[in-house]
Formats: C-alpha cells, sequence, structure tokens
C-alpha cells in the first residue's frame, strides 16, 4: 500500500493544521492486489481498531480505517476516538467518524464518505456540490454539539475511484458556501485499485424473533389473573361455601 500527496498539497495539509482555512487537498492510496483483506494485517495499530470496533452502521468500515490509515502516514496522525466514544448534546443529529490527535497535540475530528458514480449514471458537478454542502453542514452539526473532544477544527475525507472524479469535486468545492466549508478540510483521496473500498454494504440488522399473534408468557397471564374482577367473588363464594359445609356437619351431629 502507498500514498502519495504532492509538495503544495502537503504544505497546504500541515498549515490546516494552525490556520483556519477553507482548502482542498489531493492524495492518492493504491493498494496492491485490490484485496482489502490482504491490506488489513498490513495496517497500523489505530487503523486496524478503527476496522475492528463496532461503528454507528453503515458500509463504513474500509473508508473509515483507510482514512485513519492515510492521515497517520500523511500527518503523523493518532486515534484519539473511534465513532462510538465520541459523545454528544443533543445525541440526535449527525456525528463524526472518528477524532485524531496530530504531532502537536491538536485534535481534529474526521468525517468520511465516498463518491463515485451509482450505476450507469456518471458523478456530475451537481451531485458533487450537494454532497460536500450535506456533509459539511453535519461537520458544522457534529463540531457545535460534541462535548468529549474539542471538535473546532475537522477533516472531510472523501474518497474517488478515478481522476475525473477528483476533478469534478475540486469545480464542485468551489460551489460551496465559506459558511459551510469555514474550518473544515476537504482531502480527497484516490484509490483506483480496491473495489470494495467501493462496493462495501451494511451488515444486516439482526432480526428479533417476533411472538406470535395472541400469545402470551406467564408474567402476563399472571398480571391477568390478579386484575380478574370475578376474583375476590370466587373467594368469598369459596368461604361461604365452607361455612355452610361445616354447618351441615355440626347439624348431622346433633
Amino acid at each position: 500500500m502507498s500514498v502519495r500527496i504532492s509538495a503544495e498539497d502537503a504544505l497546504l495539509l500541515s498549515a490546516f493544521a494552525v490556520a483556519d482555512l477553507s482548502i482542498l487537498v489531493e492524495s492518492e492510496c493504491q493498494v496492491r492486489g485490490g484485496d482489502w483483506q490482504a491490506v488489513v494485517p498490513k495496517l497500523g495499530p489505530d487503523a486496524r481498531r478503527v476496522h475492528a470496533e463496532e461503528n454507528a452502521g453503515g458500509a463504513s468500515v474500509i473508508s473509515e480505517a483507510l482514512s485513519m490509515e492515510v492521515l497517520c502516514r500523511l500527518l503523523g496522525a493518532r486515534l484519539v476516538c473511534t465513532e462510538l466514544e465520541l459523545r454528544y448534546f443533543p445525541a440526535a443529529g449527525p456525528i463524526t467518524d472518528y477524532a485524531i490527535a496530530l504531532r502537536g497535540g491538536d485534535v481534529l475530528g474526521v468525517s468520511v464518505t465516498r463518491a463515485f458514480s451509482f450505476g450507469e449514471a456518471a458523478l456530475s458537478v451537481p451531485h458533487a456540490a450537494a454532497l460536500l454542502s450535506k456533509k459539511l453542514a453535519g461537520i458544522l452539526h457534529s463540531s457545535r454539539t460534541c462535548f468529549n473532544q474539542n471538535l473546532s477544527k475537522q477533516i472531510l475525507h472523501v474518497w474517488c475511484d478515478g481522476a475525473a472524479d477528483v476533478a469534478l469535486l475540486r469545480l464542485a468545492f468551489g460551489l460551496v458556501g465559506p459558511e459551510l466549508s469555514a474550518s473544515t478540510l476537504v482531502l480527497v483521496t484516490r484509490c483506483e485499485n480496491l473495489p470494495e473500498l467501493f462496493t462495501e454494504k451494511g451488515k444486516a440488522p439482526r432480526k428479533r424473533a417476533r411472538p406470535l399473534k395472541g400469545l402470551k408468557d406467564e408474567a402476563h397471564l399472571a398480571a391477568l389473573a390478579e386484575s380478574c374482577p370475578l376474583r375476590p367473588q370466587q373467594r368469598r363464594t369459596t368461604a361461604v361455601d365452607t361455612a355452610l359445609r361445616a354447618g351441615s356437619r355440626l347439624r348431622g351431629k346433633n
């Protein structure tokens, strides 16, 4: 696995850590053989942790783990929090995929997405602009609501499977308003020989077995018995019957 970035983009990437810049930088990640299972043992410990730990759902395990590996190699980043370790208030709303610390100690949030053609429809500038706007708005929300890490700066890491899509994203980034891109670095990484990165599907949720309609468990039956309106009358009837039988026995003795 190799990661490449131009000298100019490397400088911009480093500058983002110390200044509020609204920028897009490009990088390239190539994987030999195109087999994700062969890549996993070669990942660093932080990327392997992202890959192994449960996330909030969706088809993003490979993209997030590979993102962590790229940022480790480009920035010397280390993992601070995985997706489910970040806390938010209010809890509902967009969340960040993981948080990293740079060599200087600055903590950044990282949100990961993929931009590629869907079916026969090619990726377009309007589609790319809509994707960036949605993700950048979500980043602003999670920066405000995360309370156990200071995510005042974040990285939007976008995966593409071709140079043409990278060019479209750069054009689309110019259409995004500055109110959305403030304090967020957009890192576009091209990866052309790892199909699983773009074809990964989320795990199907486990379905709970549904009880038969009308079937009641023991606790439910006990509750029904306790609330039965005939139950006190049944007790009174039993007491009367007992008294009558006792009276009959006494009369028989006399």
